[in-house]
């Protein structure tokens, strides 16, 4: 599981469903989280939280490829290591002085062409994208 902390920045909460929006520096976040009867006290404006997500919920694609400029769940990284296996294989990432690993095909790899030292970009899906207080 990977975890990078940020700041919520912006809370939305209609119809049992809650959007929070989190920043790490300047990079934007959203975790849309389906509310039993209300959001838990650390959803609020201003509180540090944990983002959690999973290694196999990552999409990976090349810097070279053409990609929207919006920034939204998006992180722009370089590749620190590659462990290719038969089926799939294990990348690493280095963000904010934290290592993110990612988990795709091994067919996705060779497809990206991705090499050590090369921008990549690791998109989070917003369902995907849990949160926790910061102790």
């Amino acid at each position: 599981m990977n975890k990078l902390k940020g700041e919520i920045y912006h809370v939305q909460t209609a119809e049992g469903i809650t959007l929070v929006d989190i920043r790490i520096d300047e990079d934007e976040f959203s975790s849309l989280i389906i509310n039993s009867d209300s959001t838990d006290e650390y959803i609020s404006v201003g509180n540090k939280v944990n983002m959690l997500f999973k290694e196999t919920e990552i999409s990976v694609k090349s810097f070279r490829e053409r990609h929207n400029k919006k920034r939204q769940n998006k992180i722009i990284t370089e590749v620190e290591a590659i462990k290719k296996g038969e089926v799939l294989s294990e990348l690493k990432f280095l963000y904010k002085a934290k290592l993110i690993t990612a988990i795709i095909l091994t067919r996705l790899l060779d497809e990206l062409k991705l090499k050590i030292g090369e921008k990549a970009i690791l998109i989070l899906r917003t369902q995907e994208i849990l949160l926790s207080s910061v102790s």
